[in-house]
């Protein structure tokens, strides 16, 4: 006879199933034994037992129904949120579906790549120059998107399909930290801003002079005090250049997927180092970490979720903005996504930042972490980037042809992409930096 026992709190919906079985089988045992013609009373204690495992058995079915209702709420309240907080995107008009058009789509539908490609200006010695200019307001940093590669009809009427010999366009790694910094425009060769160093808030309720004292504190209301610095950035030149053949530049959707996931991926990933860490000597921007008046806290005897907390409340209280986003490097997010509940190696428990296959962007304290290679490892950022820093564009952005040493020989060209721009720290203190992590 299998062991049975009353519904528990922690039973699964299968173990509670199970044992509701066995609840069952038992009492039509013990009802088997006491029927036919010759059949004895069933006695009291018999009775009685039948009668517990059908309650059981009656119990367990009330528990399953309980739970599956329990489930099915839950399933459909994820389900509508799902649903709700998805952002309703607006119709976009011709000009701004235009606008959208990434870099490289713009340059295999310029009217002098067209003109060249058509003549086959690509397949012969001829030497080729020319220049596109990008609609105004593209920005040749904005495109992150992640490509897969075309369809059958991408290349549109630019070229037959020949997935073999065409390159499709490559993956490229989403990043971040561009992501969180807001990008303004300019039409000028330097950004002069005001800076906000320091803010101190003597702010306090003050009672009225006593008596005819006019000298002395008495009454006195108090003083604050603003530290502005008037800041030049200068527009800098971000550019790189690829060589490629002129069979490969007359392939449209090839030469669409260098411009967009190569090109442009470089741009980024040197803008991001820059936007981090840059020294500001030369023609290199000047970065988070290397401008004055950014809070400095070192890690010291406290743990990596606590230390974030500390840099998030001091950002709050000495910048006076809301952090907005943490950047650390891949080996520090390690070891803070890695956290058990217990240290001991017999005891360790669940992971403190939620199970492995927890989805979405990974955050700390409610705010999101981006992990970056550009950060060197033992040094955290915790800032508002959203209002502490921007990016000024200087349009317009241009992606140029043409041929250098002896391609001219070999078939080849060359691709350049650059973009003008400046970084701008409005208020150093709504960042802090966090050593020794």
């Amino acid at each position: 006879m299998v062991d049975v026992a009353a519904p528990g709190p922690n039973m699964s919906a299968q173990d509670m199933k199970m044992q509701a079985v066995a609840c069952l089988e038992q009492a039509s045992e013990i009802e088997q034994k006491f029927m036919g013609p010759d059949a004895q009373i069933m006695p009291q204690a018999e009775t009685e037992q039948v009668k517990k495992l059908l309650s059981w058995a009656d119990a367990y079915h009330a528990a399953i129904q309980a739970k599956e209702e329990s489930e099915g709420r839950r399933t459909k309240i994820e389900s509508m949120l799902d649903f709700f907080r998805k952002p309703v995107l607006p119709a976009q008009s011709k000009a701004d579906r235009e606008r959208m058009e990434s870099p490289g789509d713009q340059f295999v539908k310029n009217g002098n790549y067209l003109a060249l490609k058509n003549r086959n200006a690509f397949s012969s010695l001829a030497r080729v120059e020319f220049g596109v200019d990008m609609k105004d307001g593209t920005s040749l940093l904005e495109w992150k998107t992640v490509l897969f590669g075309g369809g059958a009809t991408s290349g549109g009427p630019f070229i037959q399909n020949d997935v073999q010999a065409r390159m499709v366009d490559l993956l490229q790694r989403e990043i971040n930290v561009l992501d969180m910094i807001p990008r303004l425009q300019t039409n000028s060769d330097a950004v002069e801003y005001v800076q906000q160093s320091t803010f101190t808030n003597s702010a306090a309720f003050t009672a009225e002079a006593t008596g005819s004292a006019l000298t002395g504190t008495d009454g006195r209301k108090p003083e604050s005090a603003l530290a502005y610095a008037t800041v030049t950035a200068p527009v800098k030149t971000l550019a790189h250049w690829l060589p490629v053949t002129n069979r490969m530049l007359a392939d449209a959707p090839g030469i669409r997927g260098v411009i967009n996931s190569q090109l442009l991926l470089g741009l980024q990933l040197v803008l991001e180092a820059q936007v981090i860490s840059g020294d500001g000597a030369g023609e290199n921007l000047t970065g988070i970490l290397n401008t004055s008046n950014v809070q400095v806290m070192a890690r010291g005897a406290l743990n990596e979720v606590d230390a974030l907390f500390t840099a998030r409340t001091m950002a709050r209280t000495g910048g006076k903005l809301p952090p907005t986003g943490i950047v650390m490097n891949p080996v520090d997010y390690q070891q803070v996504r890695l956290l058990r509940e217990n240290a001991a190696t017999g005891t360790l428990g669940q992971y403190l930042m939620g199970p492995p296959n927890t989805l979405g962007i990974p955050t700390v304290w409610g705010l999101p972490v981006v992990e970056s290679e550009n950060i060197a490892a033992d040094t955290v950022l915790v800032g508002n980037w959203q209002q502490g820093v921007s990016i000024f564009d200087r349009e317009q952005s241009a992606i140029r042809v043409g041929t250098i040493n002896d391609q001219l020989i070999r078939n080849q060209q060359t691709i350049l992409a650059e973009q003008r721009l400046a970084f701008v720290v409005w208020r150093p203190s709504a960042f802090v930096r966090i050593t020794g992590y």
